[in-house]
């Protein structure tokens, strides 16, 4: 039986205009070489699966070919071409860091670098993984990076290019890999379907491209697996059974029901998605890259943005047109909202349900809103008259609702409230509408407070206060009640000073403060009382340093201190 060799390996590029999705790293690389501008050492960062070895190894074939062609590319067919594509050639040196990454390793490699090519100009040493070196191997090979002999050139490959010390990346020319873009990956898919005889639908190598996340070497791995499981024809419904993809037709379906608040159909379709074993937080981000396709729809010149195939970009249009903006910027912020909670949620799947209920009602008609916040009353093609009349009728409603709702309260008069209607009468081609805005400029309090600010004493103040503590002190706020209780009370024409022991029962009932004031005017009826609080000079400039100190000042700040010395009948020394 004929040996399997798997794409990634079979078509890979053995030119640089066979190199997919890197052209700025190609061109670069083929005019250094035309213009015999080459460096001592390169580093080839990007993700896995980009490129990096393929035009490492690319490079390293074409500085060492016999036929140089004007346009930068090995000729392919000299003798050093011809070691190379076989894999005889002694001019190229792989070294794999991830497993090779002592001292002594590097030192091996230093101690070849030396021995001049049998065959062709240069020696290409490239190492993989260059990141996984250690430090000390690192160290060792900054020498020879720098200076190497005139024949060596190095090609350091890596996908994590903040692990590189800085005395490394400052010897290196730094080229930059970019993952391939859907399109270009789907091409080169549909190249090798062509080269092996597999029939296919153009969307199932979009769903692959898709699944690749930017790698082309995973395209190739994903390929072989569907061409084995489908036999020689990819389908779309195939691909992405196996792959465990959610079908796009589920999120159309769904934004349908979205644009009519088709509730119950959007439920179901939910539950489906899950009894196939889908995940709910995929399906949340498979349905915000889906509305989000939409919204680069609606405008042609972002359209190019998609990356799906032709026949998906014009459901994408189709259905862009039927859905409102806002609708497709609210649902994306809740989306992103509902992504950031998910992982921390008790129950997702009603946090999704939830989310999706929310957004079935986005569509809903503006008009019920507007009615809620405002009254307005719209007229078609009504007389001028007819208008006056309803605005009158309005008004009188309105008036009448005020004086209901103000008849709770006997000892205010209806005619002390300052009532200010507002009318505004708004015309255009077709109709007119009326907005009618009441504004109750001074409530019952306020009348209640100019006309009811009693007289207060020292007395009153006092016996206030300490009803106050008593009710804290049932609540359990100790603390705060015997801070009131020993509080020494000042009352200064409407200003109110307590005067307590520390700092720390005034934080305490500072904190309390706008509260405690509060209560203090409606109990002494009198909105005009102010409130101070201050501690007690000698307490703020002395300390406690006797026992029987050291407790009251415990004490204080906990209250059960005192009823333990009590219960157990304890004395203090003196």
């Amino acid at each position: 039986m004929e040996n399997f060799i798997v794409s990634a390996r079979k078509y890979r590029p053995q030119l640089f205009n066979t190199v997919v999705g890197q052209s700025h790293i190609t061109n670069t690389l083929k005019n250094a070489i035309i213009n015999k501008q080459l460096a001592q050492a390169y580093l080839f960062c990007g993700p896995r699966g980009v490129g990096k070895t393929t035009c490492a190894r690319i490079f390293a074939k074409t500085i060492n070919c016999f036929n140089i062609n004007a346009n930068g590319e090995a000729c392919d067919v000299c003798d050093s071409c011809t070691s190379f594509n076989s894999g005889a050639s002694l001019n190229v040196y792989e070294l794999d860091a991830a497993s090779n990454n002592s001292v002594e390793d590097i030192r091996n490699l230093v101690d070849q670098v030396r021995f001049a090519p049998q065959l062709g100009q240069y020696k290409v040493y490239i190492i993989d993984e260059v990141h996984m070196l250690s430090a000390a191997a690192f160290n060792a090979f900054l020498k020879t990076l720098e200076e190497p002999p005139k024949h060596a050139k190095f090609i350091l490959a890596t996908t994590e290019k903040h692990k590189i010390i800085p005395t490394i990346l400052s010897r290196c020319q730094v080229f930059n890999f970019n993952r391939i873009k859907t399109e270009d990956i789907s091409s080169h898919l549909a190249y090798m379907a062509k080269e092996e005889h597999v029939s296919y639908e153009p969307e199932a190598l979009h769903i692959i491209a898709q699944k690749a996340d930017g790698g082309l070497r995973d395209a190739c791995s994903i390929f072989d697996q569907m061409v084995a499981f489908t036999g020689n024809h990819l389908t779309y419904k195939q691909v992405v059974e196996n792959l465990n993809v959610l079908d796009y037709d589920y999120y159309f379906k769904i934004t349908d029901a979205f644009l009519v608040q088709g509730l119950p159909e959007i439920m179901m379709t939910f539950d489906d998605i899950l009894k196939k074993g889908f995940d709910g937080h995929n399906f949340l981000i498979g349905l915000g890259e889906h509305l989000r396709n939409l919204l680069v729809s609606k405008d042609p010149q972002t359209v190019s943005l998609l990356e799906v195939s032709d026949a998906l970009k014009i459901r994408y249009t189709e259905q862009s047109q039927k859905c409102n903006l806002t609708f497709l910027l609210k649902a994306l912020a809740l989306i992103s909202k509902t992504d950031v909670n998910y992982k921390s949620a008790k129950n997702q799947r009603l946090l999704v349900e939830m989310t999706l209920m929310q957004l079935t009602f986005l569509t809903a008609s503006p008009d019920a809103e507007k009615k809620n916040d405002e009254l307005e009353v719209s007229f078609d093609k009504k007389s001028e008259a007819e208008t006056t009349a309803t605005v009158s009728q309005t008004k009188v409603t309105a008036l009448q609702e005020t004086e209901i709702k103000l008849a709770t309260k006997p000892s205010v008069p209806f005619e002390q409230l300052k009532i200010k209607s507002a009318f505004s009468l708004n015309e255009t081609k077709n109709s007119q509408s009326i907005k009618l805005t009441e504004t109750i400029i001074t409530s019952s309090e306020q009348v209640v407070s100019k006309e009811a600010n009693k007289e207060v004493t020292i007395e009153d103040v006092k016996t206030v206060i300490a009803s106050y503590a008593a009710s804290k002190q049932q609540s359990g706020a100790r603390q705060l009640a015997v801070t009131l209780s020993t509080a020494q009370i000042i009352l200064t024409n409407k200003t109110i000073t307590l005067q307590i022991n520390n700092e720390s029962q005034k934080e305490n009932l500072m904190a309390i403060k706008q509260e405690f004031l509060d209560e203090l005017r409606k109990l002494l009826q009198n909105n005009l009382i102010t409130l101070e609080v201050e501690t007690t000079v000698a307490e703020a400039q002395g300390k406690a340093y006797k026992p029987v100190d050291i407790f009251k000042s415990m004490a204080e700040k906990n209250p059960a201190l005192l009823e333990l010395k009590k219960r157990f009948d304890l004395e203090i020394d003196y």
